[in-house]
Parts: structure tokens; C-alpha cells; sequence
């Protein structure tokens, strides 16, 4: 029961009662009014007396009951409350701990430049990746693990290294300076690959980060993001 239902119902219970006690006082009130009467017997207006006494002491009870059945209502409403924070909390420490292992930021200390789609005289067709401008040199991690398809230099890319994951994903990193890892090779999640640089076709030292699924090119921001990983 929420707390509105709860106080809705209280509120409908006492003016019952207050309407039961107000019915009890206005028996009593009238009984003292014809207490000299002579066809109302003493014992009658006892006996009338008495049974307004138990409607009120049976009012206050029931008041009494209510009150304590709603403090016990909010107080188990606060506890479920507080359980479902928790339980999000650690659903949420949970996730980070499950992204950690599974994917990572391909770089560091970068800012998104050339995006998936954009057209430029750089390209002879659109955009197929995501450029992650960064300082010459700076360490490029393996986004997800898999194994090294390729490693070497690649026309316009210039050296580039592809990994492929399971489920058709293959990742290209495209215009680095250094490659440090083998075709063959398998690589773990944010393992070091390779450095940023300005091989092939570039104006400026970035890494082109491009996620193929079954040969197609996919939105590499909306693929990090969909596994988790904000960008």
C-alpha cells in the first residue's frame, strides 16, 4: 500500500468513527435532555450511557490500531525503498565490473574529431570510422579481445592493425606511428597494441578507430556505447 492509499484510507476510517462517536455523544446528550421523563427508566439511560461509553472506547481503540498498522506500512515502504537502492547500486558496480573485462576506450587523452558518415576531399567515400585525435605516441588499447588478422602497413591507413572478436566484429586501427603485436596473435581486452600517429593518409596525429560487423562498416561511437563504454 503507498503512502496517498494509506492516508486516504485513514482519513475515510475516522470520519467514520468520529461520525459513530458524534452519534454516541448526541445519545447520551439526549438522554440526559429527558432524563426527568418518566417513561425512560434510570436503568434504560444506564444501560444507553454504558453502551455509548464502548462505542468511544471502541473508536479510540480502532484509531490506536490504525495509526500503528500505518507507521508499520511506511516503515516497510522506506525498507523496500532503500533494498531497491541497494540492489541498484550493485546491479550498476556490477555492469562497470563485467565492462571493464569485456571492452575498453580504444585511447587515451583524445577528443572525437572526423565522425562515422562525414564526407571530406580526405576520403573517396564517406567516413567509415571515428577519429580519436590524440598526442603522437599515445598508447592505443585493443577495444575487445580477439585475434591480430592483420598488422602492417595498408595504403591510406598506413599502418594498421585489425582485430577480430567474436560474433563478426572486426576492428581496425588505422594511421599509427608503432605496432606491437603480430598477425596471429591473440589480445585481451585494453591490451597495448600499438601508438598513435600520422601514417597514411592523415593531417594529423589520431587514431582512426573503425568497427566492421560481417564486413560492414558500423558507427563505432554507438557500438562503444551500446556495450557500455562512453566516449
Amino acid at each position: 500500500m503507498s503512502k496517498a492509499s494509506a492516508t486516504r484510507k485513514t482519513h475515510l476510517t475516522v470520519s467514520v468513527l468520529l461520525a459513530v462517536m458524534f452519534g454516541a455523544f448526541v445519545g447520551i446528550s439526549q438522554s440526559s435532555a429527558h432524563a426527568k421523563m418518566p417513561v425512560v427508566s434510570t436503568s434504560a439511560r444506564g444501560a444507553k450511557s454504558l453502551s455509548a461509553i464502548a462505542a468511544l472506547t471502541l473508536g479510540v481503540s480502532v484509531v490506536a490500531k490504525m495509526t500503528s498498522d500505518i507507521k508499520f506500512d511506511v516503515l516497510r515502504e522506506k525498507t523496500r525503498t532503500r533494498n531497491i537502492r541497494l540492489a541498484l547500486a550493485a546491479y550498476k558496480r556490477a555492469r562497470l565490473v563485467r565492462i571493464s573485462r569485456n571492452y575498453s576506450r580504444p585511447t587515451s587523452n583524445y577528443k572525437l574529431t572526423a565522425g562515422f558518415g562525414d564526407r571530406s576531399w580526405l576520403w573517396s567515400t564517406r567516413h567509415t570510422g571515428q577519429d580519436f585525435a590524440a598526442p603522437y605516441g599515445t598508447p592505443v588499447k585493443a577495444a575487445e579481445s580477439g585475434t591480430v588478422v592483420f598488422a602492417g602497413w595498408d595504403g591510406s591507413y598506413g599502418l594498421k592493425i585489425a582485430v577480430a572478436s567474436p560474433g563478426g566484429i572486426q576492428i581496425w586501427y588505422g594511421h599509427l606511428s608503432k605496432i606491437h603485436v603480430k598477425v596471429g596473435q591473440h589480445v585481451t581486452v585494453a591490451h597495448f597494441i600499438g601508438r598513435v600517429g600520422a601514417t597514411g593518409h592523415a593531417t594529423g596525429s589520431h587514431l582512426h578507430f573503425e568497427v566492421q560487423r560481417y564486413g560492414v562498416p558500423i558507427d563505432p561511437v554507438k557500438w562503444l556505447r551500446a556495450v557500455g563504454i562512453l566516449v
